[in-house]
């Protein structure tokens, strides 16, 4: 593991809290899945594969939410929605560990064909990207909105929502994002899942 691999992964564990669940794994593959009876959502606690999402069996209260790429480097949550202070929740799903992770609350549909549903999501996230990456943040008038899934090789066709812009950052040292509860997600759904979250506070130039 590099130097600035470990610099991220002491500042996660420093800013989590007593309870909370650091995710193994990066920029993979995770899966996640929706109980019907509460809204709440469950990923995968480690990186999976395409073929075990297609595998997946599911009881009756169980539906697939999807499979994406996480785009940040580390990620962790500091409880479960609605649970501060109390240990992330944790479940057995098809013989494989899944953390709660997220309840979705308001959607708003795209405001222009092909753009991106607007979701706000009831969750305590923190992310971060390592030294030397190039990121992509969506800047609209209220804020800044950090790439939390899939990737930037198909950006350019993104259909943004009115009035924002695509930009990239450079970092030079590693940068940890404590997303706010309520997060304000914007989400193209399809083939190449894309989502930007926040909003956020971008690093100071170094």
């Amino acid at each position: 593991m590099s130097q600035a691999a470990k610099d991220l992964d002491h500042l996660v564990l420093d800013g989590l809290q007593d309870g909370g669940y650091m995710v193994s794994g990066g920029r993979e593959l995770f899966m996640e899945v929706m109980d019907t009876t509460t809204g709440r959502v469950w990923m995968s606690a480690a990186p999976v594969k395409m073929a075990d999402f297609e595998a997946l069996v599911l009881e009756a209260s169980l539906v697939k939410v999807g499979i994406a790429r996480a785009s940040m480097d580390r990620a962790a949550f500091q409880h479960s929605p609605g649970s501060p202070g109390k240990p992330v929740l944790q479940r057995i799903i098809d013989g494989r560990l899944y953390i709660n992770v997220a309840v979705p609350r308001e959607q708003v549909p795209a405001s222009v064909p092909h753009g991106p549903m607007e979701i706000s999501v009831d969750k305590a996230h923190l992310i971060g990207f390592e030294a030397g990456r190039t990121v992509s943040v969506m800047s609209l008038p209220e804020g800044d909105f950090v790439e939390l899934v899939g990737d930037d090789s198909r950006d350019q066709s993104l259909v943004l929502p009115p009035g924002s812009a695509l930009k990239k950052i450079e970092l030079s040292r590693p940068w940890l994002v404590s997303l706010p509860t309520p997060t304000r997600t914007f989400f193209w759904f399809g083939k190449n899942l894309r989502s930007f979250q926040g909003p956020v506070t971008l690093p100071e130039p170094a």
